[in-house]
């Protein structure tokens, strides 16, 4: 157990350029971190223009020049809430120096943040374009119109956001050395300052983040003063939760806290291997998982636990968590580095970094088809639609629309086998009310439902038709969602369609007749538990709706008389199966003989031997026995026998399978739907590129010779290959950034093409 006090300890500084050894934080060397800031400090930006920008009002000022006396304080710092007047501007708010010959933390000039109020300021000319700044500002070297400028800035409440840079840098001066150095010195209020000037500086970087040199050397500090409070305290960064994952800069505390794990042994939670993987510098996400972040991330936390249980343990490396902290100011001779002995740096073990990088891909690819539809209709994400292509970890049955359509299913099948619905209703559910819905958003519907035990039929899974009205039919299904259909099963479906085609035919639809034969159905064809139930249900909906005619015969009319004769012949077979055949099932084949144009009365001739009457096979009764004066029979000897085995004909049995298979594709032929889905032409092959398939690379090698598209030309160069336009936006992309960090494609519409990267991808 590392105790804050501990911490403390191990917080270890090496002067880089020294050979001697010294405190947490002491004097620095001057030169590598002073160039750096000098080009970052530049009052006229990176890129070297001038900075033109509006400025705030000055504040009133009571004359010219005016010297301030020294702060009510007993040294030159001004403490938190604390305010001063100088040069007639009242500054509230504390967190500065103020006062005269205060050396730097080098102890070789004067500290760059200290306000000198015997020094000049010139408030009639204020400097706000910065150019009285230079290199590594110091209060005390600017001119008299640039300490107005940045004065002012203090007095309007250090925000104007179009400051020149350089003032804020010398404002930020002075929150380093209070932290890095005179804390050190006397830690009697680090605990509540320290929180404070945190505070100022993560304030600073939501209105100057922008910049970036400013962003990089304040995000640095905020990850020090971060390790500086943690360090203070009587938790250990592991002991909550970890920090927020960052990408631009690893926290240290992260770094920290899973250093804890591993030195003591103990297994990574998922919220850390989380922060561990989102904040590593080098895994890059992909799209599903920066687009639906939430969804991964609960996904990424779900298949952890289920992997690695209580967690990952990472067995420590040699690297200790270390950070070379850049001083923004030139008032440090150089920078420190801060060491945590002890405590292992576990992001730079390859080992356990690619267990979570193979999970992560793993999570992004499984949300890859949800985050594409969510692209497309980023209004839609509670759509039964989008849930249905959720992850099963992810799938919420009890909101959005999968939650209303289980709450209206389990309300419509209540305690019931079966219940018959409208298909408006269920409709409805897919926001369809009026029109056909796709097939593929029944099929999503129909898995939503057998998530909770709940059937549909028909079902276009199991080759059923897409209803937009009449009724269908719910029914209870605990054995969950239900697999491809057998070759029994379509056959089942199919026989019963024709037996009541033929009883509609004729006005005389009998339920009794089709039940009947729905048993000898499930009998004969050694229906699954599931299958049966399910062929009950079709069943019910082929009762209560109009079985469609149209078209039936001249279908039957397609196929030769031998083969109507082989469909007639196992349709009877099936009938038989039980070894009876009562009238009702005679006259049901008659019929089914009439409509496949065979004459109806061979149907009696054809029965096997079992549907006809055959001879006792023993003794008739003429009358019953009565008991006779006389010897009585004694009875036999009881002979031991053995067991008689049961021996199944595999073959008999395969060939009754392969003959059900036949008459179920010969009788799909006959029910297929008059106008069948189209399938598009499979496009041209072509040669791989970046990892993408054959569509993809041909997307990418067909590409025109220009810079831009129009989004309906980028639309017909994709429908050549039967992609969509923003799937494929997004795979490409995802693939060239993969290989050259950057996107193929940007803009909607035009759509720019990045002929640099794409002459590499195709190289």
């Amino acid at each position: 157990m590392i105790a804050s006090t501990r911490l403390l300890g191990l917080l270890i500084v090496h002067v880089i350029g020294r050979g001697e050894r010294v405190g947490f934080f002491d004097r620095f060397r001057s030169e590598p971190g002073r160039r750096r800031a000098a080009a970052a400090h530049h009052p006229s930006g990176h890129d070297g223009r001038q900075v033109q920008a509006p400025r705030p009002a000055v504040p009133a000022r009571t004359g010219y020049p005016q010297q301030s006396p020294p702060p009510p304080t007993a040294g030159p710092w001004l403490p938190p809430g604390f305010g001063v007047s100088v040069a007639g501007l009242n500054i509230v708010g504390g967190l500065l120096y103020v006062g005269a010959g205060l050396p730097s933390a080098s102890g070789q000039t004067v500290e760059p943040a200290l306000i000198d109020p015997r020094l000049p300021v010139d408030l009639r000319r204020p400097d706000w374009t910065g150019q009285g700044l230079r290199y590594w500002p110091s209060y005390a070297s600017i001119s008299p119109d640039s300490r107005a400028a940045y004065l002012s800035w203090l007095a309007d409440g250090r925000r104007y956001p179009h400051v020149p840079i350089g003032y804020v840098f010398l404002y930020f001066y002075g929150l380093e050395r209070r932290a890095l150095h005179d804390l050190r010195l006397d830690r009697s209020t680090a605990g509540h300052e320290l929180s404070i000037i945190q505070a100022e500086v993560r304030r600073l970087l939501r209105i100057y983040g922008e910049n970036s040199s400013f962003r990089s050397y304040a995000g640095e500090f905020d990850q020090v003063l971060d390790l500086l409070i943690l360090a203070g305290q009587d938790t250990r960064p592991s002991a909550g939760h970890p920090p927020e994952p960052s990408r631009e800069v690893t926290p240290l505390r992260l770094r920290v806290g899973l250093g804890e794990f591993s030195a003591e042994g103990r297994p990574v939670p998922a919220e850390w291997a989380l922060a561990w993987i989102r904040s590593h510098p080098d895994y890059y996400p992909r799209t599903p998982a920066t687009r639906c972040a939430a969804q991964f991330d609960a996904l990424f936390r779900s298949r952890y636990a289920a992997r690695h249980r209580a967690g990952l343990v990472v067995r420590p490396g040699r690297k200790e968590v270390s950070l070379d902290y850049r001083p923004a100011s030139a008032g440090f001779g150089g920078y420190p580095r801060l060491t945590l002995h002890g405590i292992p740096d576990v992001l730079t073990l390859a080992a356990p970094t690619r267990k979570l990088v193979a999970l992560a891909d793993e999570c992004t690819t499984d949300l890859d088809a949800y985050s594409r539809f969510v692209g497309r209709f980023p209004d839609r994400q509670t759509s039964v639609q989008a849930q249905a292509l959720l992850p099963a970890e992810l799938l919420d049955l009890e909101s959005g629309g999968a939650g209303r359509a289980v709450t209206w299913a389990r309300n419509r099948l209540g305690a019931q086998e079966t219940a018959l619905v409208p298909a408006e209703e269920f409709a409805a559910l897919l926001g369809a009310p009026t029109a056909k819905p796709a097939k593929k958003d029944v099929v999503a519907l129909a898995q939503l439902l057998a998530g909770v035990g709940i059937g549909v039929e028909p079902d276009p899974r199991m080759g059923g038709p897409v209803l937009s009205s009449g009724p269908m039919v719910l029914f209870a299904a605990p054995g969950g969602p239900t697999a491809a259909s057998s070759d029994a099963y379509r056959a089942a479906t199919i026989l019963l369609h024709l037996a009541a085609a033929v009883s509609a035919a004729d006005g005389e639809t009998s339920e009794a007749e089709q039940r009947h034969l729905g048993d000898h159905l499930e009998r004969a064809l050694h229906l699954t538990q599931d299958e049966r139930r399910r062929l009950h249900a079709h069943l019910r909906w082929l009762i209560a709706t109009d079985v469609k005619l149209t078209g039936l015969t001249r279908r039957l009319a397609e196929i030769d008389e031998e083969q109507r004769a082989y469909v007639a012949e196992f349709l009877t077979g099936v009938a038989a199966a039980d070894g009876h055949i009562s009238p009702e099932e005679v006259k049901t084949l008659s019929r089914i003989y009439r409509l496949l144009g065979l004459d109806p009365a061979t149907v009696k001739s054809v029965l096997p031997a079992a549907a006809h009457p055959t001879p006792a096979a023993g003794p008739v009764v003429v009358r019953q026995a009565e008991p006779e004066p006389g010897f009585a029979i004694p009875r036999p000897a009881d002979v031991p026998t053995a067991p008689v085995a049961v021996h199944l004909d595999h073959g008999v049995i395969a060939a009754k399978l392969e003959e059900t298979a036949r008459v179920g594709a010969l009788l799909g032929s006959i029910f297929v739907e008059e106008e069948p889905a189209h399938v598009p032409s499979p496009p041209p092959a072509a040669d791989p590129v970046a990892g993408l398939d054959g569509p993809h690379s041909g997307l990418v090698r067909g590409l025109p010779d220009v810079d831009q598209l129009s989004r309906g030309e980028f639309e017909d160069l994709v429908a050549k290959w039967n992609l969509l336009p923003d799937g494929a936006l997004d795979r490409i992309n995802e693939a060239a950034y993969e290989m050259g960090g950057e996107p193929l494609f940007e803009g909607d519409d035009p759509i720019w093409v990045n002929r640099h990267l794409l002459g590499e991808m195709l190289t």
